[in-house]
C-alpha cells in the first residue's frame, strides 16, 4: 500500500473506532469529562486559588494521558475478543498504520474536554496565540507517548481480566501522582528527583512553562531548568514507547 492508502486507512480506523460509537453515543463523552472535572473541583475548593491554573492545565493532560487507557483497553479487546487485530495484520495495513488510527480514534474521544479545559484556561489564566499553540503540541505529544505506550502494552497479555487492572494503574498513576494538577515546587525539595522517573513530568512542567505559570523543579544544572529539557525528555521517550510499540510489540500473534 502507498502513504497515501495507508493514511487513509488510518482515517477508516479513526473512524470505525471513535468517530462512529460517539455519534451513535454521546454520552460517552461524559465519562472523558468525569475524572478531570472532578480533580479540578475539589482543588477549586480546597486549594489556594493560585494554584487553579495549575490544576487546569492539568485537567487537559490528564485527559490527554488517559487516551492511552483507552488505548489500551480498545486494542486488547479488539485483539482478544474481536480477533479483530488478525484482519488488519492480514491486510496490507502496517501495524504503525494501525497505531495511528487507533490513537486517533482515542483523541477522538478526549477532544471536546480538552477544548473545553483550554477554553476554561484561557479564561482564568489568558496567554497569547504563539503560547496557544506550544500548549497544543505539548498536548499532542503527550497524546502520542500515552497512546504509544498504551499500545505496547496491550499487546503483553492474553487475557482482559489482567489489562483492565493494569492499564487504569498504570495511566491514573502517571496522571495524578506526578506534578500535572499541582506544579513541581509543592514536592519537598530531597524527592523532588523522583518525580522525572515520571514521563508525565516532563509534560506538566513543559506546559505550565510554556503558558507561564513556572514552578517547574530547579536543580544545580541550568540545563535541568530550561524547557528545552523538558521537551527533549517528552520527545525523547515518546520516540522509545513508539519505536517500542512498532518493532518490539506483539503484532502477530504465534
Amino acid at each position: 500500500m502507498s502513504f497515501r492508502s495507508q493514511a487513509y486507512a488510518a482515517l477508516r480506523i479513526c473512524y470505525f473506532n471513535g468517530i462512529m460509537p460517539l455519534w451513535r453515543s454521546p454520552l460517552l463523552i461524559g465519562a472523558v469529562f468525569l475524572t478531570p472535572f472532578s480533580f479540578l473541583f475539589f482543588l477549586y475548593v480546597i486549594a489556594p486559588r493560585a494554584l487553579f491554573p495549575f490544576g487546569v492545565v492539568g485537567g487537559v493532560l490528564f485527559t490527554a494521558l488517559f487516551t492511552g487507557n483507552g488505548m489500551l483497553n480498545d486494542c486488547a479487546y479488539l485483539r482478544l475478543e474481536r480477533q479483530l487485530q488478525q484482519v488488519y495484520v492480514a491486510s496490507p495495513v502496517r501495524s504503525l498504520t494501525y497505531i495511528l488510527g487507533m490513537a486517533l480514534s482515542e483523541l477522538a474521544f478526549a477532544l471536546p474536554a480538552m477544548v473545553l479545559f483550554l477554553g476554561i484556561l484561557l479564561v482564568v489564566h489568558p496567554f497569547g496565540a504563539l503560547a496557544f499553540a506550544a500548549l497544543v503540541g505539548v498536548v499532542l505529544l503527550t497524546w502520542l507517548m500515552a497512546c504509544t505506550l498504551g499500545f505496547f502494552v496491550s499487546t503483553l497479555f492474553q487475557q482482559l481480566r489482567e489489562i483492565w487492572p493494569l492499564g487504569t494503574l498504570i495511566f491514573s498513576t502517571l496522571s495524578v501522582l506526578p506534578p500535572i494538577f499541582y506544579p513541581a515546587t509543592v514536592i519537598p525539595k530531597q524527592w523532588q528527583w523522583v518525580a522525572y522517573l515520571a514521563p508525565s513530568t516532563y509534560a506538566g512542567q513543559l506546559a505550565d512553562g510554556v503558558v507561564g505559570l513556572g514552578g517547574g523543579i530547579t536543580t544545580s544544572v541550568a540545563f535541568l531548568n530550561t524547557p528545552l529539557f523538558d521537551l527533549v525528555g517528552l520527545g525523547a521517550i515518546t520516540l522509545l514507547l513508539a519505536a517500542a510499540a512498532t518493532y518490539f510489540a506483539r503484532w502477530r500473534e504465534r
